[in-house]
């Protein structure tokens, strides 16, 4: 049978501190079935989904804390199960630019959480440059199928205008 465990490693970002951790993770004997990678500001954090048989999740499990110790790392996992998602017919990927003020976020995870449409992924940030006290964000949602043509994209269209985005787009797709 196949175990599954989910773990976040957070540490200073260095050249090879994450081939360190995933090199870890293989001398256990598991499997990376899913990450992602981010870096903010000096820090790195790593989440992988792995699997293996209940002694090589075990021994992930007993010897992290203390890896992780010795590279600086603070380690977080948690057993889990994978489950099959729920089918959408429709999903969604939504941008938007505008001033950067407090709450932006959970104006948005607000909203979609209110019409029933799910996160996938999520990704924002307050941009520089010539684009300085800018905030983007790009989101992945999953939609419910009963939406007609056109609902899903006004309905963004009402946030994108209460929240004065400077510029937005909605790309629509058919499963």
């Amino acid at each position: 049978m196949t175990h599954h465990l989910v773990v976040t490693a957070i540490g200073e970002n260095r050249p090879g501190i994450v081939n360190e951790v995933a090199r870890h993770v293989t001398d256990c004997g598991c499997n990376i079935v899913d990450s992602r990678l981010g870096i903010f500001g000096n820090e790195f954090t790593f989440i992988l989904l792995l699997s293996g048989s209940w002694n090589q999740i075990t021994r992930l499990e007993t010897t992290l804390p203390l890896f992780g110790q010795s590279l600086a790392l603070i380690t977080m996992m948690k057993r889990t199960q994978v489950l099959s998602q729920p089918s959408y017919a429709l999903s969604a990927d939504v941008e938007m630019v505008l001033t950067d003020r407090p709450g932006i976020v959970n104006r948005c995870t607000q909203f979609f959480s209110d019409r029933g449409w799910d996160i996938q992924a999520m990704q924002s940030q307050t941009l520089s440059g010539d684009e300085s006290g800018k905030f983007q964000a790009h989101f992945q949602l999953n939609l419910p199928e009963q939406l007609a043509d056109g609902e899903a994209e006004d309905t963004f269209d009402q946030l994108c205008r209460e929240l004065e985005c400077q510029r937005h787009g909605f790309r629509l797709k058919r499963k």
